[in-house]
């Protein structure tokens, strides 16, 4: 007969469910049969349960032994083992010879003892192994002589770490510190192999490293064909103000190099890298992302510059900041620098390091009760040429903006008046006023004042659908008006100001410039219309139309005070974008842009595909791009022969062939000059726990006009992936669908 008892002294009460109980009164109650333990959201089941009881100096000591086939539940993690202990109070148990399986992410393991400290938020392993596969088909698995899971900060900490793919040892640590959230830090640690024309075959055999808990790394000897030795050197830290990641990249002999250039350059080359992002005391905040290397030629095409750097044509943007946030005011130091990636580039080099830049806002929300608001930005930046012969300059710049916003749920208005007080030191500019356009000398004082008026809004408009009560839809129409009047700033140099590109994404940006150097007058109504179709919460339907127009003409145009020319179009701009799920397995998507001046298409694609039940992948899509857009969008090439007309048709699919086997293909044509831009053809065997990728590639680098002729690149490639979560999978899943320089582009 099932015995029920209520251990309601305990701070959360407890259940305990079983076929025969036994009572010694007082030191121990006795449980036996199919026994069910609850408390709260844990559960424990066993064979037999013993109760114990003890009082000592006025300290009660609460715990339980279970025995035979136990099992623990609870929201995040399952137990099984042998036998066990737990204490009522602070839920400590202890399993021995075990299993265990994690829910988020999934993770499955075995151990001799398994523990539960600190109110569930530590699992204690000892002498045990861990998984992502499932325990009867563990293709690798990381075994340790202790391994602690911290289910708040969601990692792994193991000590003398061992990494085995079957039975196969790759690699041994004294201490390993894993990741269990998405970001699958175990793929540092898999070697690759890679072949293309350019670069030979190549290889890499990552040897991970492990100072402590908050420090750990690895050290990835390469070796290509063509560019000889590389040695990688990664190490990861986790310190109060935030987490890092330094590289340090030694090159010893770069036989393309040698190829190209006289012997009288070094023999060894390096670059230096480092990462950081931190938040201390909520108030402060420090970012980094700066590379230092020693800048021959070729050196991002022929060795691997991280893909965390954004490299910009011939030079890579360096950044330090330090911030300071408090209640209404923030201020910031920066250092913007740049590191040369090409020798050919000095003798016509006309860029600048921001050495320091100094920033202070503050910020004033309802003055004196009003609806207005005031912020007061300032600036002080001194640059530094590359080049010695180019002005050394300092720039102060205040900026107060007085706005008025009024907004509610449906809607969104505010008018803006702003006020650009601006002054240049510019020195050394004797020099340069004799090699550049003379008619348009540089002063070596400047003082400009800019003032810029703005009206924008947006209303969201709610509509009744009469096909169902599942659909919504929304109309949102943005309207804004700019007025900036037109100054002389023929006497200032270019420092840090690089045209934007207008799309349909920055139809409302104050300015076509990126920087303060060049501020464009502007007299333009700008207008965007939006519809937006919800099903059950889920948009599946969405559309917009935008235009800008300019009120007024100017045709005033900047010399050259860089290294191409700066001047104001008149935009008469109209663009378009679309998206649209039209059920559960095709979806399309469409961008247009049409220059109204011209009377031609600036910019256009449309993208269709179908994605099925198994995860095939069928996409096609088409591009077009006028050669006046390109000419806009690439103002920093010279060379015409980029500036061709591109009318290119793509399709890429991916299809599972059979169990795990998935195979991908890709080819891109432009139509308009009949040749293929890339190629792809990719096998991946894949389990929720690793995979295989081999790829091939072929790909156009280069064309010469005159004789027609174009340059290929082959490449072929392995990569051997693991995965630390089904997350991580499932996020890796169509991964070979982007082995070409044209990725896919997935529409959500």
């Amino acid at each position: 007969m099932p015995m029920i008892s209520d251990f309601s002294y305990v701070d959360q009460s407890i259940y305990v469910q079983s076929d025969e109980l036994d009572i010694y009164y007082p030191k121990k109650i006795i449980f036996s049969g199919h026994v069910n333990i609850k408390q709260d959201n844990h559960i424990l089941m066993s064979d037999k349960l013993v109760i114990s009881r003890n009082e000592t100096n006025e300290l009660l000591y609460n715990t339980l032994y279970a025995y035979g086939h136990v099992k623990y539940y609870s929201d995040y993690i399952e137990l099984t083992g042998t036998h066990a202990w737990m204490n009522f109070y602070n839920k400590d148990i202890d399993i021995h010879k075990g299993t265990y399986y994690l829910l988020e992410p999934h993770i499955y393991g075995v151990a001799n003892s398994i523990m539960q400290r600190g109110k569930n938020r530590y699992t204690i392993v000892k002498q045990g192994k861990f998984t992502s596969c499932i325990l009867n088909d563990s293709y690798w698995n990381i075994t340790g002589s202790e391994m602690i899971y911290d289910h708040h900060k969601r990692n792994i900490d193991i000590w003398n770490a061992c990494l085995k793919i079957k039975k196969i040892p790759i690699f041994y640590t004294p201490y390993l510190s894993l990741s269990l959230r998405q970001n699958n830090i175990l793929r540092h640690y898999i070697p690759s192999i890679r072949y293309n024309n350019k670069q030979g075959l190549g290889f890499k055999i990552p040897c991970p490293i492990n100072f402590s808990k908050h420090y750990s790394g690895s050290i990835v000897p390469c070796y290509t064909s063509n560019l000889g030795a590389k040695l990688e050197t990664e190490i990861r830290y986790l310190v109060k103000p935030g987490t890092g990641l330094l590289i340090l990249d030694i090159v010893g002999n770069d036989k393309i190099r040698h190829e190209k250039f006289d012997n009288d350059y070094r023999n060894s080359n390096w670059q230096l890298y480092w990462k950081h992002n931190g938040i201390m005391n909520k108030k402060w905040h420090f970012y980094s992302n700066y590379l230092l290397t020693t800048g021959f030629n070729n050196y991002s095409n022929n060795t691997n510059v991280p893909v965390y750097i954004h490299p910009n044509n011939d030079y890579i943007n360096q950044k330090i900041l330090c911030n300071y946030s408090d209640k209404n005011w923030n201020t910031s130091f920066t250092y913007f620098g740049i590191a040369n990636t090409k020798i050919t580039m000095i003798q016509d080099h006309y860029n600048y390091r921001a050495a320091p830049r100094i920033e202070l806002n503050t910020y004033y929300s309802n003055i004196k009760g009003k609806p207005f608001n005031l912020k007061l930005f300032s600036q002080l930046t001194q640059f530094i040429p590359e080049n010695y012969n180019l002005p050394k300059t300092i720039r102060i710049h205040i900026e107060p903006t007085l706005s008025l916003p009024i907004h509610n749920c449906w809607s969104r208005f505010n008018t803006e008046a702003k006020l650009r007080i601006t002054n240049y030191r510019q020195k050394n500019i004797n020099y340069y006023n004799k090699i550049q356009y003379m008619n348009y000398p540089l002063q070596n004082t400047v003082n400009r004042l800019i003032p810029q008026f703005k009206i924008n809004g947006k209303i969201i408009l709610k509509k009744k659908t009469y096909v169902s009560k599942k659909y919504r839809s929304f109309l949102e129409p943005k309207f804004q008006y700019l007025y900036i009047p037109y100054r002389f700033q023929e006497n200032i140099g270019i420092y840090d100001t690089n045209m934007i590109h207008i799309d349909h994404k920055n139809l409302f940006h104050d300015s076509i410039c990126s920087g303060l150097d060049r501020i464009l007058p502007a007299n333009q109504i700008a207008g965007d219309i939006t519809i937006r179709c919800f099903k059950k919460k889920k948009e599946f339907f969405y559309a917009s139309i935008g235009q800008i127009l300019n009120l007024a003409q100017f045709n005033t145009k900047y010399p050259k005070t860089t290294k191409y020319r700066y001047h104001v179009p008149n935009i008469k701009l109209f663009s378009g974008a679309s998206r649209w799920n039209i059920n559960n397995y095709w979806n399309t998507s469409t961008e247009i842009q049409y220059d109204m001046q011209h009377h031609t298409l600036s910019f256009g694609t449309i993208i269709l595909e179908y994605i099925g039940k198994d995860n095939q992948v069928l996409q096609t899509h088409y591009r077009y791009v006028n050669e006046q857009h390109l000419e806009k969008i690439l103002p920093k090439i010279n060379e015409s022969t980029y500036y061709k007309t591109i009318s290119q048709l793509g399709i890429l699919t991916c299809y599972p062939l059979f169990d795990n086997w998935r195979i991908s293909c890709s080819h891109y044509h432009n139509i308009k000059t009949n040749q293929f831009i890339d190629q792809t053809i990719g096998i991946q065997y894949h389990t929720p726990c690793w995979g295989v990728n081999i790829s091939y590639e072929r790909k156009i680098i280069d064309w010469i006009n005159p004789s027609n002729r174009h340059t290929y690149d082959n490449k072929i490639r392995l990569d051997i992936k693991i995965y630390n979560s089904v997350s991580d999978f499932q996020q890796h899943l169509h991964k070979i669908l982007n082995i070409g320089i044209l990725p896919y582009q997935y529409i959500s």
